[in-house]
């Protein structure tokens, strides 16, 4: 049974080799082969995840203790099918808005393959095995970020190429000093893998800092933040995955495996290393929304959004606890699902009018009515208004913090979460606000003719995860219970 696991890893891989190899004469064939290849991996991907649990699949022991092997816990499943359902949603976007990007062989070959990637991570065994596929993630999303061939795409690409590999090399430096200070073996176990005897440790310390600020590169932590805001220029599918599901998730996803599954909460409870976690964590959620807040291009705003509202997630996970786990955890699926709406909505509006700018959306919101209602929809969850998921993740991180007994960074947190909070509510329902109501005088059919809501390749998507915000928010028990430690 375990040999399935390897199924949803390598037909994406094989699938976007052939789509790069072959010239369709014809866009929908292309179209039918590419949905075909991803409904039929997220199918056994969701399968998996439901039917096979705890089995190891040992693929190759090239390291002793530590061989390159897929298997799958309550968190990778979770996370993959999550993957696998929005992978279908976007795919099903970026149809449309690829029509007018160019060069689309090579788009959906790479966007195809970091399914596969993306699959690797969730299901990885160990942390070898997850850095491994982390290093595939870069290399298949860095033609994406490159697809448009601009000055501005290559600048981007270069920024993100330095990033990742710095990051790259500080977590791999954490990795091998986590297996040679433990048994050898770096496979995950909830609550960790380490002696207890290491506790403090200042070796664990460093190896956890590099590991946590490695990761956090994709995960956009500060300083290491940079490159996803550049990163925006990529085509709107593109900042989808980047910023919502597969790379910044799989550097969220790589700290959560290393705090709790690998090294283990209690070995860093209170040691300078968690403060420093903690420290920039606040530094980044209060930054990030600030430069939302101040930008003004639409696409660069939501990036900034990103840098925010990822540090929510690492915060949660940096507070070493269990409600600390879970209100990061819960974060971490209901800004996936959020962030790739508000990111579908924006591509929307740019490919109908080839606005970038938010002075330019003023009553827009007659014009592209469905649009903007699941940009509203998704911008309500996103500040955290009840019973949407923002909501929910903000309660357990509040209810981690007094939980914590008084941590000074914990109520610094609270205060940050606040002022975050805030922010987010201007730089998001200012939007919303001036495309429903831009005010007395204003002359719609000048601003908006022949503006209007896109086919349903777009529109659909955007529909059912309106709904699946909404559902996530009323139905959140099930996944509580999955998540909890």
């Amino acid at each position: 049974m375990s040999l399935l696991l390897l199924i949803p890893v390598v037909l994406p891989f094989v699938a976007g080799i052939y789509i790069l190899k072959r010239n369709f004469e014809e866009r929908a064939a292309r179209e039918k082969f590419v949905s075909t290849a991803v409904i039929i991996n997220a199918i056994i991907v969701i399968a998996l995840s439901l039917l096979v649990r705890d089995q190891e699949l040992v693929l190759l022991p090239i390291i002793p203790n530590n061989p390159i092997a897929l298997k799958i816990d309550n968190l990778g499943a979770t996370f993959a099918s999550m993957v696998a359902l929005l992978w279908i949603l976007c795919i099903y976007y970026a149809f449309e808005y690829m029509k007018h990007e160019g060069d689309e062989n090579r788009f959906f070959g790479f966007y195809t393959m970091t399914f596969g990637v993306m699959v690797g991570i969730t299901f990885a065994s160990n942390l070898v095995t997850l850095y491994l596929f982390y290093e595939f993630l870069t290399l298949c999303t860095v033609p994406l970020v490159l697809h448009g061939d601009t000055i501005q795409a290559k600048t981007a690409t270069r920024i993100y190429i330095i990033f990742s590999i710095f990051g790259a090399a500080l977590a791999l430096m954490g990795i091998a000093m986590i297996a040679m200070n433990g048994d050898g073996t770096t496979a995950f176990a909830a609550g960790g893998i380490l002696p207890a005897a290491l506790t403090g440790a200042s070796v664990i310390q460093i190896a956890y800092l590099f590991t946590f600020f490695g990761f956090g590169v994709k995960s956009a932590i500060m300083p290491f933040h940079a490159w996803l805001p550049c990163a925006s220029v990529a085509p709107t599918p593109v900042s989808a995955l980047l910023h919502a599901v597969a790379v910044v998730k799989a550097g969220v996803f790589a700290i959560a495996r290393v705090t709790y599954f690998t090294i283990g909460p209690e070995l860093l409870q209170g040691t300078v290393a968690q403060y420093v976690a903690l420290g920039a964590t606040l530094v980044t959620i209060v930054y990030g929304s600030a430069m939302a807040l101040m930008s003004q291009h639409l696409k660069r705003r939501l990036a900034y959004s990103t840098v925010s509202q990822l540090s929510y997630i690492l915060f949660g996970i940096a507070l070493m606890s269990g409600d600390g786990y879970l209100g990061g955890m819960i974060h971490l699926f209901g800004h996936a699902i959020v962030k790739i709406t508000l990111f579908l909505c924006a591509g929307a509006i740019i490919y109908k009018t080839g606005r970038e700018y938010v002075w330019e959306l003023k009553g827009i919101g007659k014009a592209m009515p469905v649009t903007m209602v699941v940009f509203t929809i998704a911008s309500f969850a996103l500040v955290g208004i009840p019973p949407l998921p923002g909501f929910f993740s903000k309660w357990y991180l509040s209810t981690a913090v007094f939980s914590a007994g008084g941590n000074m960074f914990g109520f610094i947190g609270l205060i940050a979460l606040g002022i975050s909070a805030l922010l987010t509510a201007v730089y998001l329902f200012s939007i919303c606000a001036n495309a429903f109501i831009p005010g007395e005088g204003f002359d719609y059919e000048a601003a908006n003719k022949d503006v209007s809501d896109p086919n349903r390749y777009m529109t659909v998507p955007l529909t059912i995860l309106a709904v699946a915000i909404v559902l996530f928010g009323l139905l959140i028990s099930p996944l509580i219970n999955i998540l909890t430690l």
